[in-house]
């Protein structure tokens, strides 16, 4: 079938396709969330790696329904042994450090003792799943009611060596340490056990933790230090002289052989206790280390121009990477601002710190990165996870059931800041090697084909997923090739046929109404749509929720008497997308437009289109 449209372009062009309110309140009906407010003190062991704590939390039941019993996360017990979710996960995907791990490597959260408004309660573990509990509750919660939920708690920390939680020596990564109850939505209860793939889903509310501990450490945690702080600020302030003096030090060559030190000094015998508070947050992460180096910088809001402190805590052999992470965590910061909507906290910490999952990973204020290799590797990785931040931090979609709205989403931005910050870079970057270096040809491809090849590789197998499915049911590779690299193609793709400044203002809108909640896809939709002229179920529909493709190939071209082309695309896919077709002379782009998708075999278009 062929329909005739218009196209003009000269004849030396060579052509083709490039694939590359108020009245939206929510698209959820009936929209609510719960309130947890959390009041913990916890002290640390660093003989025993242990933590003491007590927690009390302050839980408001907004929605229109009575409770009766209240789910929790006990997520240190994800270490406990072989038989839960989270090893047989690990297992699943190759990695074998957890079940071949001595007993004494593994962690558990014990020494519950939950009450309810200063009544003990009867509660239980969930029939399958040791890290997750049910708390009975004596009288039913109604709608509108609060109550205080209070509990005794003791983690063993496991090793670091596969996990997210625990510790390497004397070095901390306190996360996901503490009791907490799952999100009750309309979809209702939402407990889950911990895994590393597929991540997070947790009530917003307020935390006031008071952390306990060696006072020699250095400390970097969610929130705002509160209280008497001049003595910690002191502290802080000596360690930022000494960094810069060693970073000075390093850059006039001088006596360097501080880098190769990665000693643990001897714990104080005092301990100290630092408070820290923050509002409109569902999670608390803190990590610890005595050998931390320390940078404070800040950095200026787009538009609003408001001030927000930036930190990072790196140990000595990662210096020479490390000495410029400032600058990573600001630019990423102002350009997710500028893109998304403006940060909202008054801090944006990263932390140097050795983390099995790799890479990086993100809490609400601040992030733990593990060992890269290169400049660019790190800087990349802090801003991605930076930039989590938005997408897990303020925007709390289901990173389990939507994994596509958190990973993907970001890893387009991303993209987009790799693209802004460094048009010219290279695949070459990968292997911190200069745009000269060309093995196998990476010099060629700009970075933006990692997460094209990533993808096509595996649908070029069959192997590929589509992207909205549950995290759970992805394979390790697909988690990687779709859920980051797939979705993040397919938001470049619509931000390019939108126009950057709609798309946008879609995206400060989505932020503008669902930051501090939990959107879902429809709620993306409605607003991507509502700035998008044309229909989008191409994208949600197909794009997102299946692994139909989208392949057009200009079939024909046709010189016309008067020097322009009919132009014959055919579309070779399943998906009737729009299409951009753009003009090329002498490898420089001279026009593009975009065009309709269609289902037909082939269209032709001829010079009265454009």
């Amino acid at each position: 079938m062929k329909t005739s449209k218009t196209f003009p372009f000269f004849k030396t062009i060579f052509l083709f396709v490039l694939f590359n309110s108020t009245c939206i309140l929510n698209a959820q009906k009936n929209y609510f969330q719960q309130d947890v407010d959390y009041k913990i003190q916890v002290k640390l062991n660093d003989s025993l790696h242990e933590l003491s704590a007590f927690e009390e939390i302050i839980y408001s039941n907004n929605s229109p329904d009575t409770l009766k019993f209240i789910y929790f996360h006990l997520w240190p017990n994800a270490y406990k042994n072989n038989n839960t979710a989270l090893a047989k996960q690990l297992v699943e995907n190759g990695e074998t450090n957890m079940y071949f791990a001595k007993k004494s490597e593994l962690g558990y959260i014990d020494s519950l003792e939950f009450k309810v408004n200063d009544k003990p309660v009867i509660w239980s573990y969930y029939s399958i799943h040791i890290d997750i509990c049910t708390l009975f509750l004596n009288e039913p919660l109604p709608p509108g009611g609060s109550i205080k939920i209070s509990t005794p708690f003791h983690v063993k920390l496991p090793s670091a060596s596969f996990s997210r939680l625990g510790h390497i020596g004397q070095a901390y990564m306190i996360t996901q340490w503490y009791p907490k109850p799952a999100v009750y939505d309309n979809n209702g209860w939402n407990q889950m056990p911990y895994l590393d793939q597929g991540e997070f889903y947790s009530e917003f509310g307020s935390f006031d933790v008071s952390i306990s501990l060696p006072k020699n450490y250095l400390l970097a945690a969610t929130g705002d230090r509160i209280g008497d702080v001049t003595e910690e600020v002191n502290f802080l302030n000596e360690k930022i002289s000494e960094t810069q003096d060693k970073i000075n030090k390093y850059k006039k060559g001088g006596d360097i052989a501080f880098v190769s030190d990665m000693s643990f000094p001897k714990s104080s015998k005092e301990y100290k206790t630092i408070s820290f508070k923050q509002t409109n947050v569902h999670d608390f992460a803190w990590f610890a280390d005595k050998r931390f180096n320390v940078l404070k910088g800040e950095v200026n809001l787009p538009e609003s121009e408001r001030k927000v402190e930036t930190w990072s805590f790196f140990t000595n052999k990662n210096l020479p990477l490390w000495k410029n992470s400032l600058e990573y965590i600001a630019d990423a910061t102002y350009y997710y601002s500028l893109w998304n909507g403006n940060y909202q906290y008054n801090h944006v910490t990263a932390v140097d710190g050795t983390i099995s999952a790799g890479g990086g990973m993100e809490y609400p204020n601040i992030t733990v990165i593990g060992d890269v290799n290169n400049l660019f590797s790190l800087e990349t990785v802090i801003m991605h996870e930076v930039g989590h931040n938005w997408f897990y931090g303020m925007l709390g979609s289901n990173e389990r059931v939507n994994a596509w709205m958190d990973e993907g989403i970001n890893s387009f931005n991303e993209l987009r800041y790799i693209q802004t910050k460094y048009p010219n870079q290279t695949l070459t970057s990968i292997l911190g090697k200069d745009s000269s270096f060309s093995l196998g040809g990476l010099n060629k491809f700009k970075q933006k084909a990692q997460y094209e090849l990533f993808y096509t590789e595996m649908a070029k197998q069959h192997l590929d997923q589509p992207c909205s499915m549950h995290s759970a049911d992805f394979t390790g590779s697909n988690y990687g090739a779709i859920v980051y690299s797939k979705t993040a193609v397919l938001f470049n793709y619509l931000m390019n046929y939108m126009g950057q400044e709609q798309f946008d203002k879609a995206m400060h809108e989505y932020f503008s109404l669902f930051k501090f909640k939990h959107p879902q896809p429809d709620d993306l939709k409605v607003i991507l749509q509502k700035y998008c002229a044309k229909n989008l179920d191409w994208f949600f529909i197909d794009l997102i929720k299946t692994t139909k493709h989208l392949d057009y190939k200009i079939k024909r071209v046709k010189k016309t008497a008067d020097n322009q082309f009919n132009i014959t695309i055919k579309n070779k896919g399943q998906i009737s997308g729009p299409i951009a077709l753009s003009a090329l002379k002498d490898n420089q782009m001279k026009a593009m437009i975009w065009l309709d998708g269609f289902k037909a075999d082939m269209k032709k278009y001829t010079a009265a289109d454009a």
